[in-house]
């Protein structure tokens, strides 16, 4: 899978915001921003903020007075995100690679990230560079999805894939539901120089007014949208169309409700 398989560009990350984000996304990046709690004057960090759903979170959640940094390394995700905020709301954007910090050492007080360590080609490195840049007695926040059997909607929509006659696979969400091993994250966790690491299994129920919704979603709404157009380009519509018929057998065609899971880890940097 190259770079571009797995970028959120063009059309991409306006249909994620629309889509995905009452579907999966919001109910955790509550949980993310209940979970923190800063002292006043300091600086939190997001990295990979993607469209903001996190950082508005975060916003709402945590004292006026704490300055937010929210990265991405999409321009077009970033650019989204910055219209949910005015200059009032005590956020800097910045186009960042999370395994490259441009921050100074000991920077912030504490760091989230939702749902974006499984696309970091170098999950050790991005480990070490959160806690380089975390003041000591900081905390890292974040989480990653569970396994595709506890995750049904994306299930469906990947077995459909799977059964497409496209000439390649469509292989884009194995990289996002992959990364579920609790034994593996805790190894890298400990490599990086965190310690007392703390992890909840979170399920919750998604739900969408309609199958069609859901297809959007995931197809239009994700890199699975350029790996079909760059294998069979004229088949876009038509897997749209089998994902939401797939989605409707198994769930019904409207108010959609399934189990999905997802797994959220704060690791603490010793002070």
């Amino acid at each position: 899978m190259t770079t571009s398989d797995t970028a959120f560009v063009g059309d991409i990350p306006r249909n994620y915001e629309k889509y995905l984000g009452p579907l999966i996304f919001s109910q955790y990046a509550k949980d993310l921003a209940n979970r923190i709690t800063l002292p006043p004057g300091t600086t939190l960090l997001e990295t990979a903020a993607g469209t903001g759903m996190a950082t508005r979170q975060l916003r709402d959640t945590i004292a006026q007075d704490v300055r937010i940094v929210a990265t991405d390394l999409s321009l077009d995700m970033l650019n989204i995100a910055k219209g949910k905020f005015s200059d009032k709301d005590n956020i800097n954007f910045q186009t960042a690679n999370a395994t490259k910090l441009p921050f100074e050492d000991a920077s912030f007080a504490a760091i989230v990230c939702q749902f974006s360590m499984m696309f970091f080609p170098d999950k050790l490195r991005s480990l070490q560079e959160a806690a380089r840049v975390l003041k000591p007695g900081g905390k890292f926040y974040f989480n990653v999805w569970d396994s595709f059997e506890h995750n049904h909607l994306v299930r469906a929509v990947n077995h459909t894939l799977c059964q497409s006659q496209l000439g390649n696979p469509v292989d884009f969400f194995k990289i996002p539901y992959g990364f579920h091993q609790i034994d593996v994250i805790k190894n890298l966790l400990f490599c990086a120089g965190f310690t007392d690491i703390e992890i909840s299994v979170l399920p919750k129920t998604s739900s969408a007014p309609t199958a069609r919704d859901v297809a959007i979603g995931f197809i239009m709404g994700t890199p699975a949208r350029q790996q079909i157009e760059q294998t069979s380009p004229d088949s876009l519509a038509k897997i749209v169309d089998e994902v939401e018929q797939a989605i409707g057998k198994e769930f019904g065609d409207k108010s959609i409700q399934a189990k999905m899971q997802a797994m959220v880890f704060t690791a603490h940097y010793p002070g």
